[in-house]
């Protein structure tokens, strides 16, 4: 009788020595499996691209895609923090700074050390031309021939047709201010630019006046892409998926599109 008494008591004070913690993760387990030997931090390193409004407003930690990744882990608990490089250089950079993760990769992105989330994001980008340059775009194979500057990594995001095209272009760059790829068309310094709809009519709303005073078309001839977020472990991933239904659940997900996108 003496023995089963000191084994209750034994179960008891295990019980309340057993750190809040580890019940939480066995409370949770049905929502996220925490690996014990890999802890994760309440802060989440990002590596986020250059400034291109409104998805990236790097003066004050704003914009639609930094605010959904900000939301999505504070919707489980999670702090977020951002690092910005250009887009070449986030692969290298991931590795460099020792970041817990990268927010734009392509959805069907594939890397042995880094674990790509569910798709959280799309992007439509478009073929923009000054209306008196008489420029014809009628598809992606319309541009061969052409000058043109894109975002950084293009050719790496819009698939082999567009890799054909321009490899026949007159003149083909691809840089990481969209700013400054967006001069570059009302400047005349290229015939074509390449890039999301949305930053381009963002800039347009915000620079009005003298040079930009100018009619353009959008050419309409790539596909909406999803891109996913990449991680440097399956926790990371496991918890921002976790995160992203949440806020899509609870409606803050199309608050912060129609924050930017009214």
């Amino acid at each position: 009788m003496r023995d089963n008494r000191n084994i209750f008591c034994l179960v008891v004070l295990l019980f309340f020595l057993l750190p809040n913690r580890a019940i939480g993760a066995i409370d949770n387990a049905t929502e996220v499996i925490i690996d014990k030997t890999k802890p994760i931090s309440p802060q989440i390193d990002m590596l986020a691209g250059l400034p291109k409004p409104p998805f990236i407003i790097e003066e004050n930690g704003a914009g639609l895609q930094l605010d959904l990744v900000r939301e999505a882990f504070i919707s489980v608990n999670q702090q977020v923090n951002f690092t910005h490089l250009p887009l070449g250089r986030s692969i290298s950079g991931f590795k460099r700074f020792n970041a817990d993760g990268i927010t734009t990769l392509p959805a069907d992105y594939q890397h042995p050390s880094i674990f790509v989330s569910k798709p959280y994001i799309k992007y439509q980008n478009v073929a923009v031309s000054l209306t008196d340059s008489e420029v014809r775009v009628d598809s992606v194979k319309g541009l061969s021939g052409k000058s043109i500057v894109a975002f950084q990594n293009a050719k790496k995001f819009l698939g082999d047709d567009y890799n054909a095209s321009v490899s026949l272009s007159t003149d083909y760059r691809e840089i990481a201010d969209q700013n400054q790829q967006i001069e570059m068309l009302f400047s005349r310094r290229t015939e074509v630019i390449i890039l999301d709809v949305n930053i381009f009519k963002h800039f347009v709303k915000t620079h009005v006046g003298g040079r930009y005073n100018q009619h353009f078309i959008i050419h309409q001839i790539f596909d909406e892409r999803e891109y996913s977020a990449g991680f440097n472990s399956a926790q990371h991933r496991d918890l921002f998926d976790q995160g992203v239904a949440l806020i899509k659940e609870q409606g803050v997900y199309q608050l912060v599109l129609d924050r930017y996108l009214q």
